[in-house]
């Protein structure tokens, strides 16, 4: 399961790399990369399993046709059926909606999968304090004691793009528990995984919508204050899946216990990479591991086993 794809050729060259004589693969959108190859980060999956159908739920359809890839046909292979939907539940957010879509992939041995990439906690305040000051210092001129304040304390902005992001990641992650419950239903067993830009930092992750009034705190990446939020936390993208807040059945979080998955040390020593499963098939995975190296990535790959009945 692939994250942060350009294009079809980013599939195709990790395909090669990898050397495999039989491989199945599939993306979101399908793009051809172009001049903005960074401007619509896809998700994929590769697999030495065949690939009997795909869904893609996509936030703003584009019609566009992506077919499932082989090396025997790698401009893709047209007997393997490939949907594109809108993924729904999204659209009434309230706030800008993502454009990054999930895909639904059935394999022939019964396994499906949904990676996904769910919304970045990148501050627009933050980012624009620290330009700001950069700038001054590069003309010679004093601080501005208004910015430096920004950067150490937080402000209200700051706070707001805070619960807008955890919000855009609750509502995408429960669109996609959506439609997953019904490949559960289906009689499949189902993964979602991929970046979920959100860990299990005490303070920050809840267990209801009824979310702690967020107070303003600093831009510095980890840890997070758990002062700045007391009671229930303001994240419920996890509790979206366990409690459930959303649906049925319950889903198990295979990476509660994980550690860092992200290279940049600023950041918790806690997995922003996930997997879900469904509880009752939680037993058939073992607990997930960190590769020790990034192969490029700014994350570690994160594997499990699935043992099939």
């Amino acid at each position: 399961m692939l994250i942060e794809l350009t294009g079809r050729p980013d599939i195709k060259a990790i395909a090669d790399a990898i050397g495999w004589q039989t491989y199945f693969a599939t993306m979101s959108d399908g793009q051809v990369q172009g001049d903005e190859i960074h401007a619509s980060l896809e998700v994929g999956v590769l697999s030495k399993i065949p690939i009997t159908s795909v869904i893609e739920f996509d936030p703003k359809p584009e019609g566009h046709t992506h077919q499932v890839l082989t090396n025997a046909k790698s401009d893709g292979d047209g007997s393997i059926p490939v949907t594109e939907m809108p993924l729904k539940g999204i659209d009434m957010m309230g706030l800008a909606a993502t454009d990054r879509g999930t895909l639904r992939v059935d394999l022939a041995n019964g396994l499906t999968v949904f990676p996904v990439h769910l919304k970045s906690n990148s501050n627009d305040a933050c980012f624009a304090a620290d330009d700001a000051i950069k700038g001054l210092k590069k003309l010679g001129l004093p601080p501005v004691p208004a910015l430096q304040s920004i950067l150490d304390n937080g402000s209200d902005v700051k706070t707001k793009a805070d619960k807008d992001n955890a919000f855009k990641r609750e509502r995408v992650i429960a669109a996609t528990k959506t439609v997953a419950d019904q490949a559960v239903a289906d009689g499949r067993t189902v993964l979602i995984a991929g970046d979920w830009n959100t860990s299990f930092e005490p303070g920050k992750f809840g267990q209801s919508f009824d979310d702690c009034q967020l107070a303003a705190f600093s831009c510095a990446k980890a840890p997070f204050p758990t002062s700045a939020c007391t009671g229930d936390g303001f994240d419920d993208t996890f509790a979206v899946m366990t409690v459930p807040l959303v649906g049925s059945p319950k889903w198990a979080m295979l990476t509660t216990d994980l550690g860092r998955t992200y290279d940049d040390t600023d950041f918790a020593d806690k997995a922003i990479d996930h997997m879900s499963v469904p509880a009752s098939q939680a037993a058939s995975f073992v607990a997930p591991k960190v590769a020790p190296d990034t192969f490029g990535s700014d994350h570690f790959p994160i594997f499990t086993v699935w043992t099939a009945p």
